[in-house]
């Protein structure tokens, strides 16, 4: 079966020198051997910086990240940088993994839509305003004090709408949630998050949120990070109960994976790499069936992008 995972830290690691996108090596989760040997024909890849670091250095990373994606992953004969619709029916065509930039907390914007365009220009083509923490666009849903977006936040966000750049819901402020929801009436999208109706996590999303995503043809990517999951020990089956639930919210088109593989701080048994997504897909089919099961994994996400990416690339 072919999966989308829309949500990945492999960059940060390869920008860092720590191991080789081609080195089958377990401390590279979402290596090249394990993408492919879990039938990954997906795969967003997340710009995650250190939101502790000062702007300029972020946006430094960022930039070298960005490089590692060229030089490591989309040189590969049968990877295909994804920007577009157009280039996501060619690689389709040829058999290629479509691979596709997404930014994970935008303190490296520094609140500037010039950077925003340039960075849309590298690839870039999914904005998650913040991490955790608060930064010029907006609160994170770590930041005790609770606010929305800035000004700045919404001249971004308007800026991500004018060039058809998915909104991603996962790490902002409940608050932040809201305003992104009042200011827009587009798609929107959680790259990883759960429902937290069953497991009350502050990264898990409100059955409203997840309704109004379901109402406005969006997508949300449950995640693997345990945290998120449930209350340790966490298996398969929990996982699962996050499925169920978004279902039962009317979910099926617009549910799928983000795993956060590389990011997660503990693993669950049997979802610990992408190699997993082979053995995770005979459990989702004979739960769920075959249709469904390849809804999940893959099918509503690649219509999800249909929908979201440009027609085609940028000059």
């Amino acid at each position: 079966m072919l999966v989308a995972d829309a949500h990945v830290d492999v960059l940060m690691k390869l920008a860092e020198g720590r191991v080789a996108f081609l080195e089958d090596s377990p401390n590279l989760r979402a290596n090249y051997h394990s993408l492919r040997e879990g039938g990954v024909a997906t795969q967003v890849f997340a710009l995650y910086v250190d939101p502790s670091l000062d702007s300029y250095t972020q946006l430094a990373v960022v930039l070298r990240q960005i490089d590692a994606f060229y030089q490591q992953v989309a040189i590969l004969a049968d990877v295909r940088a994804v920007r577009s619709r157009e280039d996501l029916r060619i690689a389709r065509q040829q058999g290629q993994m479509a691979a596709i930039l997404s930014l994970e907390g935008g303190g490296c914007l520094r609140g500037s839509v010039e950077i925003l365009r340039i960075l849309y220009r590298l690839g870039v083509r999914g904005v998650g305003l913040t991490w955790n923490d608060a930064n010029e666009l907006a609160d994170g849903c770590g930041e005790l004090r609770g606010a929305g977006l800035t000004r700045v936040g919404r001249d971004v966000l308007r800026e991500m709408q004018h060039w058809s750049m998915w909104i991603d819901l996962a790490h902002l402020h409940d608050a932040g949630v809201r305003d992104v929801l009042r200011l827009t009436d587009g798609p929107v999208m959680a790259s990883h998050a759960n429902a937290r109706a069953v497991h009350p996590h502050r990264r898990n999303l409100t059955d409203d949120v997840i309704r109004e995503i379901i109402r406005r043809d969006g997508w949300m990517g449950l995640t693997f990070q345990p945290s998120f999951v449930g209350r340790d020990p966490v298996g398969i089956d929990d996982v699962f109960r996050h499925l169920d639930h978004v279902l039962d919210l009317g979910g099926h088109r617009h549910v799928g994976f983000g795993s956060d593989f590389d990011g997660t701080s503990a693993d669950i048994p049997g979802l610990a790499a992408s190699r997993d997504y082979r053995a995770f897909a005979e459990r989702l089919c004979d739960r769920y069936g075959q249709d469904l099961a390849q809804a999940f994994l893959f099918g509503n996400f690649e219509a999800f992008l249909m929908r979201q990416l440009p027609s085609t690339s940028p000059l």
